[in-house]
Order: structure tokens, then sequence, then C-alpha cells
């Protein structure tokens, strides 16, 4: 599968896009417009790294190979979200969301539930039967939003530590 590869999106006025690490500068005004969430996860801002970091992160065993980040794109062409990925992570036949961010703009607005929808409406036709995630246990809101996607607790794990801050994190799947 090319790195390029897209899925078909129910959102109008929107597209998306499949990226490559040499993206990463076109991500920057995303990641600043989601210094919520990198403050959350690491304590500190985003810097001009952050959006490079995510093309380079691997689960255990995996490679380039293996990561997609697909782009929500407006037509404008200003990029309003995320999804980072590895496929066959934890085993084959299930994609791991590394992460998931929208614009805060666009937040509770329908936004992400759709992408996730469309996401997963790609992945069964790629004849993938699970997706697993982690969530920051402090991140009560991803928390709701993932459980109302249908997800459910598989563990506990940590404590792990990204930039200054030290979290537990609740492993949460489901079967598509």
């Amino acid at each position: 599968m090319d790195k390029t590869t897209t899925f078909p999106t129910s959102l109008s006025g929107y597209e998306i896009e499949g990226l490559v690490g040499d993206d990463a500068p076109r991500l920057v005004q995303l990641y600043k417009a989601c210094a919520d969430y990198a403050v959350l996860e690491r304590g500190e801002p985003p810097n001009a790294d952050s959006a490079r970091e995510e093309f380079e992160s691997f689960p255990p065993n995996r490679t380039d190979a293996d990561k997609f980040v697909f782009g929500l794109r407006a037509i404008d062409g200003e990029f309003v979200g995320i999804m980072a990925c590895d496929r066959d992570y934890p085993q084959a036949g299930c994609w791991w969301i590394a992460l998931l961010m929208v614009d805060q703009a666009l937040r509770r607005q329908g936004v992400g539930r759709a992408l996730c929808d469309d996401f997963f409406k790609w992945l069964i036709t790629r004849r993938v039967t699970r997706v697993e995630l982690g969530v920051l246990t402090e991140n009560e809101q991803a928390l709701r939003f993932w459980r109302g996607q249908g997800f459910g607790l598989v563990r506990t794990t940590g404590p792990i530590s990204i930039g200054s801050k030290r979290h537990m994190v609740q492993v949460l799947g489901r079967s598509l």
C-alpha cells in the first residue's frame, strides 16, 4: 500500500490526503492549533519538530513501512485534522491509531466522529478486523470520545514519560 493512499470522506468540503515525512512542515499550523494536546501530553507547546516526530515514531518491531499518516484537508488547503496509524499492530489484522488530532475550532462538531467512521469503513474493505489505541488517562475528553466510538478498555499501562510528564495510558480497542 502506497503512503499517499487515501480513503473516501463523508465530510463535505474536506479531503483525506496520505502524507509522508516531507509533508511535516505543512502540519505545523495544525499542531499550533492543537497546542492544548501537546501541553497535556508533553508539558509544553508544540515546537517545529512536533509534526516531524509523528512520522518517525513507531511501536516496537514496526518500521516506516507500517506507518500511515492521513491529513484531513479543507478545500482551502489547510490541514484541520490528522490521523497517524500503524498497520498490523499489535497483531495482524489490527491497526493502531497512534494519534487523532482535530483543530480546536472544529471539535465537538462531529468532525472527529465522521473521520473515524470513514476510516473504519475503509479498514473493513481492507479486511482489518480490529482497531486499538492508547489514551492518556488524564485526557478525559478523549476517553469520552473513544468510548462513544465503541471502544472498550483492553488494559492500563504505564507510567510512561513523554516530555516532562509521566502518564498512565488506557489501551482501548474495538472490533470492526
